[in-house]
């Protein structure tokens, strides 16, 4: 996600615990990520939403070749939160372990690679972990 003044507040509540979506006061399209307009309507009558981040993984892959300061392999998908957007995110399971349809929680984390998020840098960013299906 890019680093803009808009999007500051998303950035703040990470590192408060939270994540935030987006939601049209005038479609009542929930979105991610952020952004001033609603990618549906084009309303500029949006607003911050705080998620439990819980939702369904809808699909996944692994990345074998990183760049440098990335580990070997990193496991990435797209989650269906229960509150309506799909996002990219990182998954903090292995590969293997990993199923179309597992529950998931995308939370803040710590972020774990060797590159330069600028002003950032001290701030998590955030990943998926599963779930039990009763949470």
């Amino acid at each position: 996600m890019r680093e803009t003044p808009y999007t500051e507040r998303f950035w703040e509540a990470l590192s408060d615990g939270r994540f935030l979506i987006h939601a049209c006061e005038d479609c009542e399209e929930r979105f991610f990520p952020p952004a001033p307009v609603c990618p549906n309507c084009h309303s500029r009558s949006v607003e911050w939403l705080e998620s439990n981040g819980i939702g369904e993984l809808y699909s996944f892959t692994r990345q074998h070749a990183t760049a440098d300061g990335f580990p070997d392999e990193i496991v990435a998908g797209v989650v269906e939160l229960d509150d309506g957007p799909r996002l990219l995110t990182a998954i903090d399971e292995t590969y293997a372990d990993l199923a179309l349809g597992d529950r998931v929680r995308v939370e803040p984390r710590e972020y774990p690679h060797d590159y330069d998020r600028g002003r950032h840098a001290e701030q998590p960013f955030f990943a998926a972990t599963t779930i039990d299906g009763d949470e």
